[in-house]
């Protein structure tokens, strides 16, 4: 399980060992081909790209020939899995290949690298010993609404920490939401461009929010709400 950069320009976010180990692998299993092609580029792979043999997992049935690209392991070949950015197996398909490595006895080793849920986790202030990953929050903005009542509830229940992301270009309609449906005392945490030259972590309530100029659209952040 290899953790690749979480921004172009990331590549010193991964450590050394983790590198020698993607160099000592020829087989891969990834979200996006070319973003990870370019990775093992930049990783200084000794072997030439075409050489290595790299399945990408298709969008909409992840597990059309994966089985078959997985026998590279029963025939003793390390296989790589790598993410389109981040650690795989984590809000990502990678977590297939590792649930057939498990049911066939293929051992799993996870490498060391960067988590945007983690590092945004860390910066934000709030509860790490008890939190929930979410994922993508409804579209709809009923449901959307539902849904954040029910987070916040959660808080104040279990005082447990709740993260959840969107797509870029609809950061800024989901905060429109964040701010009408929850309490002004509520802490919220975005972590924006993580990684990036332009990285932007800030914590505050609802209602100091409100008064902030801010503009994260199209830019790849991590929410967080909870207790400070």
């Amino acid at each position: 399980m290899i953790p690749c950069p979480i921004s172009e320009e990331g590549i010193h976010q991964i450590p050394q060992e983790t590198l020698e180990t993607i160099r000592s692998i020829h087989h891969f299993v990834v979200e996006r081909s070319k973003t990870t092609r370019k990775f093992i580029k930049s990783c200084e792979h000794p072997i030439a790209q075409s050489d290595l043999t790299v399945f990408e997992l298709d969008k909409n049935n992840p597990l059309n020939g994966l089985h078959d690209f997985l026998a590279f392991a029963n025939a003793g070949h390390s296989i790589g899995v790598v993410s389109e950015a981040g650690c795989p197996g984590i809000a990502d398909p990678g977590s297939l290949a590792v649930s057939w490595a498990h049911k066939n006895n293929i051992e799993v080793a996870p490498l060391v690298g960067p988590s945007s849920i983690l590092l945004a986790l860390m910066a934000s202030g709030m509860n790490g010993q008890n939190f929930v990953f979410h994922g993508y929050l409804p579209v709809k903005k009923d449901e959307l609404i539902k849904k954040l009542k029910f987070l916040e509830s959660q808080i104040g229940r279990n005082n447990q920490t709740q993260i959840f992301m969107e797509t870029p270009y609809r950061n800024h309609g989901l905060l429109e939401s964040v701010f009408k449906t929850l309490n002004p005392s509520t802490k919220l945490c975005i972590a924006s461009s993580l990684g990036n030259v332009d990285q932007w972590i800030y914590t505050d309530s609802i209602k100091n929010w409100k008064k902030q100029q801010f503009d994260i659209h199209k830019k790849p952040s991590i929410f967080l709400i909870g207790n400070q």
